[in-house]
């Protein structure tokens, strides 16, 4: 019996062995499909490489109007050398969170007050976070706009009044929420998507909506004169005087132009209002690790070709940015920096030539920085314009 067991396990293993050599191991992968794994492998590090991502806000926001200008100029398919990614994001604060905590994100659009806020709501969670977001450039200023019905003539009038505030964590939340109660102006905050608070505010449902982003911002270019709203003023005149001196410590003076809304604001007018510094802020990267070095080669291919998006086909807030431009509270990441630092020589020199005929042309004038006629913030606004001006009469020579 033993015998007749031993002679059916030698010839079952006889039968396998056979098909072993007929058909290879069980384990054995085929040769075609052997030589294609490393194949794939090294497309998808390819593929990975040289792709960096941006989140931005929605469809209307000049946040992705940015990011789509980005991927617009430097993504090439051709050379491969860089892939951008824009992303839908939640914009404002979230997008802050989002470049903190969320897998895949590389970099975002925010505000310049976004982390003192995070700091300050959340101070153990964020206690370090300048440490750990940086920012690569300052991008645009961006307004505080409150398109309102033409009944409600300054933003003292919106007193208990319902005003969208558009999303939540939103820039527009965050900087409404903190404008209105620095003015101790209580309104009635909504939170309606821009479309459905447009249709509200067309037929005064609701007194005014705010988007507090680069001007002219798509939310309100369709607007007329017609459907009986116009842009609320912010300066010393029409804002309560004391909460409007606290917004000058943390928001730049500005102007809402006819260039940028020319159905509801007549040649020659503009309508005073605040302007926040908006970043291209990073996760600041270990600089030896891949992460770093992908964002690193974008800095370097982005730079390089900043002139590209001065072209009128890009958002005209472009014509803003300033590479080298310092923004407080914020450490420039090192890529960027290590690249200003590399050109600063000549730069340096037109600089300080364009500040010492600023200062001239101040005190030409008889104004003084300590003087009731110009504060430091108002100073800052006006070398900004100064300066567009001069790069222009340099480039004429």
């Amino acid at each position: 019996m033993r015998f007749d067991r031993l002679l059916f396990l030698q010839s079952t293993l006889s039968v396998l062995m056979a098909l072993v050599m007929l058909v290879g191991p069980p384990w054995s992968v085929p040769a075609d499909a052997q030589s294609s794994v490393p194949a794939y492998e090294r497309k998808k590090r390819e593929a990975n490489a040289s792709t960096v991502t941006i989140t931005a806000s929605g469809t209307a926001s000049p946040y992705t109007r940015f990011a789509e200008d980005i991927r617009n100029v430097l993504d090439d398919p051709k050379t491969n050398q860089l892939r951008v990614l824009p992303i839908l994001g939640r914009g404002g604060g979230q997008n802050l969170l989002d470049i903190l905590f969320l897998r895949g994100i590389d970099m975002g659009i925010v505000d310049q007050d976004h982390m003192e806020r995070l700091r300050k709501k959340h101070p153990v969670v964020h206690a370090n976070i300048a440490k750990r977001v940086h920012y690569i450039t300052k991008l645009m200023n961006s307004e505080f706009q409150v398109l309102a019905r033409k009944e409600f003539r300054t933003v003292r009038d919106l007193e208990g009044r319902k005003v969208n505030f558009f999303k939540r964590r939103s820039s527009t939340a965050i900087g409404a929420e903190k404008v209105f109660s620095t003015l101790g102006i209580r309104v009635q905050p909504v939170f309606y998507d821009q479309s459905l608070a447009n249709q509200k505010l067309k037929t005064g449902e609701i007194a005014a909506a705010v988007r507090f982003a680069g001007a002219p911002h798509n939310a309100f270019v369709k607007f007329t004169a017609q459907d009986g709203v116009h842009f609320i003023p912010i300066d010393d005149r029409t804002a309560p005087e004391q909460g409007y001196n606290q917004l000058l410590e943390h928001y730049l003076p500005a102007y809402l132009r006819h260039e940028f809304y020319p159905q509801l604001i007549p040649q020659g007018q503009g309508v005073p209002t605040l302007a926040n510094s908006t970043l291209l802020a990073v996760y600041a990267w270990p600089e030896k690790s891949e992460r770093y070095r992908k964002v690193a080669n974008f800095v370097n291919v982005f730079f390089n070709n900043i002139d590209k998006f001065r072209d009128p086909s890009r958002h005209p807030k472009w014509k803003e940015i300033n590479l080298a431009a310092n923004v407080k509270g914020w450490t420039r990441f090192k890529a960027a920096q290590d690249w200003i630092d590399a050109r600063r020589p000549a730069s340096a020199r037109g600089s300080n030539e364009m500040q010492t005929a600023f200062d001239d042309f101040l005190r030409q004038q008889g104004v003084t920085v300590r003087g009731a006629q110009l504060t430091p913030r108002k100073r800052e606004e006006l070398f900004r314009l100064f300066g567009q001006w001069w790069q222009q009469q340099q480039a004429t020579r």
